[in-house]
């Protein structure tokens, strides 16, 4: 088994999976954990709820997006019982009259559109609205999500995905911490560079700048606008044997909408493994109880997803090798 960038969980990597074969159906649903997580009031709601909230953020978007939406994920009357997502874009094409291609295009924007939606809660039947004051001279998180890999007790890799709005006018760069060493590698699926500097008593600053269309130099980040920054992070290559982990968790410097961290064992799995919430470094729990305790899925993960998570308090899962 391989873990890798693409097994980082996002809320737009879902809302793309849930247009695939029949779209927006009850047991794909349960299979997009951020997605019915965002739609969930309670427990006990059922999936004809989250449909219809989802239908509803839906219509929060321009006509022609939430038209081609509907049609997309088998939710409008002349697609709801169509299998293949190849067929709906046709059927959306004919209407509009345009190509499968010019659907496909329009298809991403819209989603980019519907992540905000959902993200905020901005729309009729939302269960939880989110305040997003105007800002000046910062960026807005709308979704963070973190994979961290360990392989056999070590760790492998951590992979990270930041989606966020600038508000702070033209930006050269992103400044992300962290307080362990590693080498910093962005994605090439995106639009930066690196430079990593050392922080004295405190670790080390990843300065992300932003690049042309081009990819031959560095451009600023434009005011209003919102932006997809990955990368990667790995052991440093300094020849040293890396010790046995027990412990998978993030705090962030700015308030962030959606945060999923995730946790993924190859070869070795824990004994024993809990999550935490908003815990400060010296409160994280230090064994599972019925009310923190977590069970891998089939493929050896763990994920949280939280709502509105703000700067300076841990949130993740630590776990224990022995029994």
């Amino acid at each position: 088994m391989r873990l890798d960038e693409d097994d980082v969980a996002t809320l737009h990597q879902q809302l793309a999976w849930l247009t695939k074969r029949e779209g927006f159906a009850q047991r794909r649903l349960a299979q997009a954990g951020i997605v019915d997580e965002l739609l969930r009031g309670f427990l006990e709601d059922s999936f004809e709820r989250l449909r219809h909230r989802f239908i509803s953020a839906i219509h929060t978007l321009p006509g022609e997006q939430a038209d081609l939406l509907l049609d997309v994920f088998a939710l409008s009357p002349d697609t709801q019982h169509i299998p293949e997502l190849m067929q709906r874009r046709q059927i959306h094409g004919d209407k509009i009259g345009r190509k499968v291609d010019t659907v496909r295009t329009r298809e991403t924007a819209a989603l980019k559109a519907l992540h905000s939606r959902l993200v905020t809660g901005r729309y009729a039947q939302a269960p939880l609205v989110l305040d997003v004051p105007e800002m000046h001279g910062g960026i807005i998180y709308e979704e963070t999500s973190t994979l961290i890999v360990v392989e056999n007790r070590r760790w492998q890799a951590t992979y990270e995905h930041y989606r966020f709005a600038n508000t702070a006018g033209e930006l050269d760069y992103v400044t992300i911490g962290r307080s362990y060493p590693g080498v910093v590698t962005p994605s090439n699926k995106g639009d930066f560079k690196v430079n990593t500097r050392p922080v004295d008593g405190a670790g080390w600053n990843d300065h992300f700048w932003h690049l042309n269309t081009a990819r031959t130099a560095t451009e600023p980040m434009q005011d209003r606008t919102r932006y997809d920054l990955r990368f990667r992070i790995t052991p440093p290559e300094d020849g040293s044997e890396p010790e046995p982990v027990t412990l998978a968790s993030r705090a962030l410097h700015h308030r962030s909408l959606l945060f999923t961290i995730r946790v993924g064992f190859i070869g070795e799995r824990p004994a024993s493994i809990w999550k935490f919430e908003g815990a400060s470094p010296f409160a994280r729990p230090h064994a599972a109880n019925e009310y923190n305790g977590v069970q891998l899925d089939a493929r050896g993960t763990a994920t949280l997803t939280l709502r509105d998570v703000h700067g300076g308090l841990f949130n993740g899962f630590a776990w224990s090798w022995d029994a």
